[in-house]
């Protein structure tokens, strides 16, 4: 992810330089037109009618699908109106949502959102959404947003395939929301801050106004502040309890993990488009009232 965002980042002054200069640069970001090569036409053309198997296993298939549901999928075979979803035709179809899909006796047992072409998000920018299927069976989506500044991953999410479960499982993401600043997810218990900006201590007005007004629908630039803040108090408080109880130690790390867990029950985000700040707002929320109680509890132990 910080590799995609340095090379897919334009220079300030790209937009005034001619075509061959913008080519150049162009072929530096992997997933640039010129260099990632994802032909929706063809793809569509060929599922847009069913689903297609792309394994056939003896438990269970796996299924690419224009739509949401098989039954999706038969609708446009029977729809009058062939204008919007006539592939063959040589129409671009935007938006187009393509699912992969755990299929066992014909009943679909869970699906995922692995692509879409271009979403409109304002005169400023578009979104899309990429994928890759490992011969292992892994699968890996990349969720994208294309502004003048350049090309922006903003997440990045790796799944396994559960086979006696029939379910795709999540097993890790990475979250961007303003420059400099990632959120690394490793399920079930692992939320990590990964950050090259220096860190800003917040003043208590700051801190104050910040939790006042927070937003669990959006998110701001203070939440990582305030994130960090009552990380680092509940760091210190373990750090003075542990050395006022020298026969039981308490481990940060492992009260993370179990703060976290429970936080990252939480519904993660299917696509970038409209839920990725306010799942993080919601789990930063869950974690900081977490540290919180815990800060509240090891002070009523320091006091005895």
């Amino acid at each position: 992810m910080n590799k995609l965002q340095k090379d897919c980042t334009y220079p300030l002054d790209y937009w005034q330089l001619d075509n061959s200069k913008q080519q150049e640069i162009d072929k530096l970001c992997p997933v640039e037109k010129n260099n990632l090569k994802f032909d929706f036409a063809g793809l569509y053309k060929f599922i847009y009618k069913a689903p297609v198997i792309l394994y056939n296993g003896k438990d269970f298939q796996l299924t690419l699908g224009m739509f949401k549901n098989i039954q999706d999928n038969q609708n446009i075979q029977n729809n009058e109106d062939k204008q919007d979803n006539d592939v063959e035709s040589g129409f671009t179809i935007y938006g187009g949502d393509i699912f992969l899909s755990i299929v066992r006796n014909n009943i679909v047992e869970d699906q995922i959102f692995l692509a879409d072409n271009h979403i409109y998000l304002a005169d400023y920018a578009v979104d899309y959404q990429r994928y890759f299927i490992s011969q292992e069976g892994e699968v890996y989506t990349l969720y994208l947003a294309e502004v003048e500044e350049g090309i922006f991953p903003m997440l990045w999410k790796h799944y396994k395939i559960d086979n006696k479960k029939m379910k795709f499982v999540l097993q890790d993401m990475l979250l961007n929301t303003i420059v400099g600043v990632q959120y690394q997810i490793i399920y079930p218990n692992q939320f990590n801050v990964i950050s090259n900006q220096p860190a800003t201590k917040i003043d208590s007005q700051e801190l104050k106004s910040c939790e006042d007004e927070y937003d669990k629908e959006e998110y701001h630039s203070c939440y990582i502040d305030v994130y960090n803040h009552y990380n680092n108090r509940l760091k210190q408080k373990i750090n003075l309890l542990n050395k006022k109880n020298n026969t039981i130690k308490k481990s940060y790390s492992k009260l993370q993990q179990n703060m976290a867990s429970d936080c990252l029950m939480l519904s993660p985000p299917v696509s970038g488009n409209t839920d990725i700040d306010p799942y993080l707002s919601k789990v930063m929320f869950c974690l900081i009232q977490n540290y919180k109680q815990e800060i509240t509890n090891i002070e009523k132990q320091l006091a005895h």
